[in-house]
Formats: structure tokens, C-alpha cells, sequence
């Protein structure tokens, strides 16, 4: 379970804006953002940041056939 601001990993910005527009169908809210990079994922790194209902989102983003790199949780501001 995360805690604190759980980004779903997609692999480009054309991915992160169909994955919000995919969710805001399902009436749930996402933001995209850029991730910052690390040496295990290099190039074009976008996620979204899903405050609410991040499961159901990850598992309907894996139904629209939107391939998810994985789950990232940073630190929200304070």
C-alpha cells in the first residue's frame, strides 16, 4: 500500500495524457508529471500522479491496454 503521493509510471507524455484522459472517463482525477530520472530508467520518463483510487486506476489503465512501468511514491509538499 503507498502513502503519500503514489505517480503511476508510463513511458511517454502521449501515454500520460491518455491515461488522464482514460481515468477522468471513470471519474477518477490524475495529474500528469514528469519523473525524474535514475539510473535504472533512463530517456522520457512521465507518470501520474493519482490522489485517490490509485489501484482501480492502475487496473483500469492495464485494461485500456496502456502498458505501466510501475509505482513510484514521492513526498507531497508540506
Amino acid at each position: 500500500m503507498f502513502v503519500g503521493k503514489p505517480v503511476i509510471l508510463l513511458g511517454s507524455i502521449t501515454y500520460a495524457m491518455k491515461s488522464r484522459d482514460v481515468l477522468f472517463r471513470y471519474g477518477i482525477k490524475s495529474y500528469v508529471e514528469r519523473t525524474p530520472r535514475t539510473k535504472d530508467r533512463l530517456g522520457c520518463g512521465y507518470g501520474i500522479y493519482v490522489p485517490d483510487r490509485t489501484d482501480q486506476a492502475e487496473d483500469i489503465l492495464k485494461h485500456a491496454g496502456i502498458r505501466v512501468l510501475g509505482r513510484s511514491e514521492r513526498a507531497g509538499a508540506v
